[in-house]
């Protein structure tokens, strides 16, 4: 074959004591889960093959077909140093920042050392403060390792939102990605140029979190806790029978709080779930209720005596496909007093999706029980991305500049949404598996999964004018029926279905959106720069510009940040609840700079100097 490169090789990577390699077995941890106390693996074996190949199949320079494949490993960044290893230290140094002066008054520190510059100008109490800090680290090596109070052994618990915890497990390796492409590039004329392209990456070993004792797992259920709880709500209600507590709780149900009183009412779910007939991420924030001070849950996990542990395991899956254009073009003299122009024009077709809505840093498993059970469009996914750009040299020294950027838009996921109240298990849990109780331990207090819809579906399958049918049909099959927590209670004699019920506690129903239910909005920007340049005395240029960012002063929403919630609970914000506009809250700003991509209009004056 004529003019043909190829380019082949291999790269070895070793991310080095990331994933705590030197820290020994925790066997504690065993009482998660067999070998869960094991030390983290080390990966030493990421070698890492690229293939590619490109062909000029005219030798004449103006066609080349490319291809090429490779292996990419991806490093744990800060996943350990922030979210396993302090877990895992049961003494050690630790890093503080003591506040030593506040409103100008000083504070001591535990060593009993006070500072004697509070309230001093910062130019004279700089070297007070260097000699202060030095004397509050040479206290702190001479009282040696300290216990550390979030260490795994004490706390019994690990989760992101339990105690800003994420072990790694043992079996952990290194994320990585198999990237392919084909294309072809091809000049037409003088200056322009065609480049087609299809990607495909299979990203695998990213970390998801997954809860080993499974806490709020319906088949881990606990009879004796669950009888207890109810023969408590029913003597604090002061009466017999569920039957009558249905009717009326003469006392009530749930102990008060300090001066609070209390107005005869029907019994509801939550106070049975507030007395023991709960998730233990419910009703005991993930940890050991024994810990807790809180009665036995009903549903505590394989372990009572332990709390829940999200351990990172190296279990997720990412797929990216995508179509890419775009046209080049670079000329000179293009015009009449124009000497250089140069334009470009991209577009981008393509598919993201992962079993979460963001699979980087630290993700919790939609399904504890199958973590890859939803698979669907990325919170990072646009389908049509479409962008140009280019500068002009104009006469007299002047230089145009243009950018645009057409993104569609973002998808959403849709949940179920949950009431803030104790025994969302029996509401918003549909699957069963511990999460979506609406509970902030379990994962971030966010309710299950709409069923009949995947990850990213509003936006996608499911879209502002047909989001009503989609809510319908759950509320004609799965409203006031019981979740897998209920449907326990039921199989156990505890409940029936028309007592779960009369209680709340069983699927709820989900407000219809309005008929001008507001799409997910495409992002729009168009940047102007325009600049003369002077030149003086051959060695110094002065190049005054001035830029204008969203020229159009176009009016985005949705960012990554900051979208539509897919939390269906009827409310401005919602995507079930915002009619017509969004709301000009929800319109993205200029972020923590001085400029964010599709905020409202900035004008940026700039004067370069060269020499």
């Amino acid at each position: 074959m004529p003019n043909l490169t190829l380019t082949y090789g291999v790269r070895y990577v070793r991310d080095t004591f990331r994933s705590d390699a030197d820290l020994g077995p925790i066997p504690f941890l065993n009482q998660f889960g067999p070998g869960l106390g094991q030390s983290v693996s080390q990966p030493n074996k990421n070698f890492a093959p690229q293939l590619g190949i490109a062909w000029d199949p005219s030798k004449k320079g103006k066609t080349v077909l490319r291809g090429g494949i490779g292996l990419f490993y991806e490093n744990a960044i800060w996943n350990n140093t922030a979210y396993d290893r302090p877990a895992r230290l049961a003494t050690g140094l630790f890093l503080q920042n003591p506040t030593v002066c506040t409103n100008g008054q000083p504070s001591a520190l535990p060593s009993g050392q006070a500072p004697s510059f509070c309230g001093q100008p910062i130019g004279k109490a700089a070297p007070a403060i260097a000699a202060f800090q030095a004397q509050y680290q040479a206290a702190t090596a001479a009282a040696g390792p300290a216990a550390n109070p979030g260490y795994i052994g004490t706390v019994m618990a690990d989760g992101l939102d339990v105690n800003g915890e994420d072990l790694l497990a043992p079996n952990y390796v290194s994320p990585r990605s198999v990237q392919m492409n084909f294309g072809l590039q091809h000049e037409f004329g003088k200056g322009t140029v065609l480049e087609m392209d299809y990607l495909r990456n299979i990203e695998t070993h990213t970390l998801l979190a997954v809860d080993t004792n499974h806490v709020g797992d319906v088949r881990f259920f606990n009879l004796a806790a669950a009888q207890n709880a109810i023969k408590t709500t029913l003597t604090n209600c002061g009466v017999g029978t569920i039957a009558q507590a249905t009717a009326l709780c003469p006392t009530s149900p749930v102990p008060l709080q300090l001066g609070q009183t209390y107005t005869p009412r029907p019994a509801t779910i939550a106070d049975f779930a507030t007395n023991g007939l709960d998730s233990g991420y419910s009703l005991c924030g993930g940890s050991p209720c024994s810990l807790a001070g809180a009665p036995a849950a009903a549903f505590p996990g394989i372990n009572p005596n332990v709390g829940a542990n999200q351990m990172l395991f190296p279990i997720g899956r990412a797929e990216y496909n995508g179509l890419q254009i775009s046209v080049r073009q670079n000329l000179q003299n293009p015009f009449k007093h124009v000497r250089n122009m140069n334009l470009q024009v991209a577009y981008s077709l393509s598919k993201y999706v992962a079993p979460v809505t963001d699979n980087d840093f630290v993700s919790i498993a939609t399904d504890f029980n199958n973590p890859l059970h939803y698979i669907g469009p990325n919170g990072l996914d646009r389908r049509h991305q479409i962008s140009f750009g280019g500068w002009l040299d104009l006469p007299y020294s002047f230089n145009l500049g243009v950018i645009g950027h057409f993104y569609s838009p973002l998808p959403v996921t849709l949940t179920v949404p949950p009431t803030g109240n104790a025994g969302g298990i029996f509401q918003t849990d549909l699957t069963g598996d511990g999460t979506g109780d609406g509970s902030f331990a379990s994962n971030a207090g966010v309710g299950d999964v709409l069923p009949g819809t995947n990850i990213g579906a509003f936006g996608r399958s499911v879209k502002a004018g047909n989001i009503n049918d989609v809510i319908q049909n759950y509320n004609q099959n799965f409203a006031g029926q019981p979740t897998p927590a209920g449907q326990t209670l039921i199989n156990n004699g505890l409940f029936t279905l028309a007592q779960l019920q009369a209680l709340g506690g069983v699927q709820q129903a989900v407000p219809l959106a309005p008929p001008n239910e507001a799409n997910m909005s495409w992002l729009r920007a168009f940047d102007l720069s325009l600049s003369w340049k002077y030149r003086f005395k051959e060695r110094v240029d002065f190049q005054p510009g001035v830029s204008f960012f969203n020229l159009m002063n176009f009016a985005n929403f949705d960012g990554p940040n900051l979208p539509l919630t897919g939390v269906l609970s009827g409310t401005s914000g919602s995507v079930n609840g915002t009619p017509g506009e969004q709301p000009s809250s929800y319109r993205l700003g200029l972020g923590s700079g001085v400029f964010s991509l599709g905020s409202p209009r900035v004008i940026e004056f700039s004067l370069r100097v060269s020499f």
